[in-house]
């Protein structure tokens, strides 16, 4: 983590990334218990994953899980202010389940797409329920955000986020 001069508060914790990763990660909906079964390409995973981001403050971490009788796919999804990491583990109960890390630059963006959603739900939330932003990227990755169910305020704060630094990756290109 980069020191800064920047005065703190003594009683306040600073979260390395690593930590914070690995805390947003437990957060996503069914990854605690995924983990806790130890699955042997974790390491790799939470690793990679590590190495991607660095010391960027991770501003979305989103992470979605499809589970057959014959494998597990997952799939991660980070923003930071200037990268997009897309991770994608397939693990068919075969030695050596591939773990997969893409880095690309939010500069990069393309276009993105809004679907979904309910509307206007009469609620204060800046994230009103089911949208979902697909951001296309110039090597052909394309991201979905959310990952999964927005279920915590959070959760919908850090997606109204990505959708406003994805809005402002768009005009940069303009």
């Amino acid at each position: 983590m980069i020191e800064t001069d920047t005065e703190t508060d003594p009683g306040e914790e600073q979260v390395s990334i690593p930590d914070q990763l690995r805390s947003l990660l437990d957060g996503e909906r069914g990854m605690k218990e995924l983990a806790a079964t130890k699955p042997v390409w974790y390491p790799a995973l939470v690793r990679q994953l590590e190495l991607a981001v660095g010391d960027d403050e991770i501003i979305y971490l989103g992470a979605a899980t499809a589970t057959s009788a014959s494998a597990v796919t997952l799939r991660v999804g980070i923003f930071t202010a200037s990268m997009v990491v897309a991770a994608e583990v397939v693990d068919d109960g075969s030695p050596g389940a591939h773990v997969t890390t893409r880095v690309e630059g939010r500069a990069a963006l393309e276009w993105f797409e809004l679907s979904g959603g309910q509307g206007d739900d009469g609620s204060d939330s800046p994230w009103p329920g089911g949208f979902r932003i697909r951001a296309y990227y110039r090597s052909g990755l394309t991201v979905t955000v959310p990952a999964n169910v927005v279920d915590t305020e959070a959760k919908r704060v850090s997606v109204h986020g990505v959708l406003d630094g994805i809005r402002a990756d768009l005009k940069a290109r303009m």
